[in-house]
């Protein structure tokens, strides 16, 4: 029997019924029953974002000075009321999953990577549970001038080889190979091993523990804990200091009843940015597509088309590919790609909520003092899961026994030998040939 598919994903336009808004999402369960909280979160949080932000829209205007604004639609939110609507969704999200009846989620759960796209203001808030992933790609600038720029294809460098898009993280993965994550896990009382280590087949480094202890929370360095642990496809996870469970790979998600008790909780991590011009693609995506890709070989394998569509086709079948070369498996692969247009520069609907109107008259807002509604920086990319490169112990083991059985049968390798390979080729039409040279070019 198929397992289900387990991931999920929505496209939410137009977003709070603005055309100019949207919000995007990919959710990768986990679990017995990790299919039914990928779509209980993908029916449930583009509605209860929504909710929040209308609700933090109609309380900003209940605070905005009379005669100011006649409607919600001037109201544009500062980065740390969205971010508050955010994070309350997905809070609630995680409780409703929790009191549904149809779904057991004490040992299931899901990702939730988001990017809510504010068009008025040309931002994006990006908000991430789990091991999911956005990325953005985004244009290159050398000398003040974008590479490509005089390109028909600006997505194309001038040797037409490579991309000149560099992918930027727009989250960070929360797995134990973040340090910040180990702390926050082993205080809530839970234990960080690989499968090896809690078998005994792998030493536990204690040392590691002691370092964490130790961390100083304004050192931005890591302790590379993937390099070793996950060769073979053994990641660190995490585990109840009484058995051997939950054992999840990731330190938050939505669902999960068990694993919350030892920290894995629901609570997203979040930036806000402005949309620019040099920005062109913005990817999200689960784990599938990352296990052996890393974030610039996607952006660079999507540069190379013009539909979104084909460029997630291209994606999607390289990390296909790259499980089967590497895994006996294949992960449940998703990915939403959006090729950014034209992008405004300047924007003429500047919100009162954006100013200090405390002790100022109506009608002076241009001696008001500005408050500052900073975006967030870059997301770091410390920490981060490492891109596999080899194969996984259950693969090299297969591997082996196919190698001793063709041993066996030296004899059926010599009657290989008088056959004529070229009464066994069949020849390609020129639109199989195309199709082929098509096939090879997006890989």
């Amino acid at each position: 029997a198929h397992k289900p598919n387990q991931d999920a994903y929505s496209v939410t336009h137009p977003f709070e019924e603005k055309e100019t808004d949207a919000f995007f999402g990919v959710y990768d369960g986990h679990g017995r029953d990790g299919d039914k909280c990928a779509q209980y979160v993908r029916d449930n949080l583009p509605q209860l974002v929504t909710k929040y932000v209308i609700r933090a829209k109609m309380k900003e205007k209940a605070n905005t000075l009379v005669g100011d604004t006649e409607n919600n639609e001037v109201i544009q939110l500062k980065k740390e009321q969205i971010q508050a609507a955010c994070q309350k969704a997905h809070i609630e999200c995680n409780r409703g999953i929790r009191r549904n009846v149809h779904i057991d989620d004490s040992l299931s759960g899901t990702t939730a990577v988001s990017v809510y796209l504010h068009g008025e203001r040309n931002r994006m808030t990006v908000c991430n549970v789990g091991d999911s992933r956005a990325i953005l790609g985004q244009m290159i600038q050398r000398n003040g001038k974008n590479d490509g720029e005089d390109d028909a294809n600006p997505s194309s460098s001038e040797n037409g080889n490579s991309s000149s898009l560099r992918a930027q993280p727009l989250s960070r993965d929360q797995t134990p190979y973040r340090r910040d994550e180990r702390v926050r896990i082993r205080a809530a009382g839970g234990r960080i091993l690989s499968l090896d280590q809690l078998e005994g087949l792998e030493p536990v480094n204690n040392d590691d523990e002691e370092m964490d202890k130790q961390w100083d929370n304004n050192d931005d360095s890591e302790l590379v804990l993937g390099e070793e642990l996950d060769e073979g496809g053994d990641p660190p996870r995490v585990w109840s200091p009484h058995g051997e469970y939950p054992g999840t790979a990731f330190t938050r998600s939505l669902g999960d009843a068990i694993a919350e008790e030892l920290g894995v909780f629901a609570e997203p991590e979040m930036i806000t940015r402005d949309i620019t011009s040099q920005d062109k693609i913005i990817v999200l995506a689960s784990d599938g597509v990352f296990e052996f890709l890393t974030n610039q070989s996607v952006i660079d394998i999507c540069a190379k088309f013009s539909d979104p569509l084909e460029a997630c086709r291209a994606v999607v079948a390289e990390s296909y590919e790259l499980w089967l070369q590497y895994e006996l498996r294949t992960d449940d692969i998703t990915m939403i790609c959006i090729f950014v247009d034209d992008v405004a520069s300047d924007n003429n609907s500047v919100s009162h909520s954006l100013y200090e109107s405390e002790n100022t008259a109506p009608g002076d807002e241009a001696s008001a003092k500005v408050a500052f509604d900073l975006v967030d920086g870059y997301i770091p990319v410390e920490g981060s899961k490492p891109v596999r490169n080899r194969l996984s112990k259950e693969k090299s083991q297969a591997l082996e026994k196919m190698k001793t059985k063709l041993t066996k049968n030296n004899g059926e390798l010599e009657d290989l030998e008088n056959v004529d390979i070229n009464e066994l080729i069949t020849e390609k039409s020129s639109e199989e040939k195309a199709h082929i040279a098509e096939a090879i070019r997006a890989s």
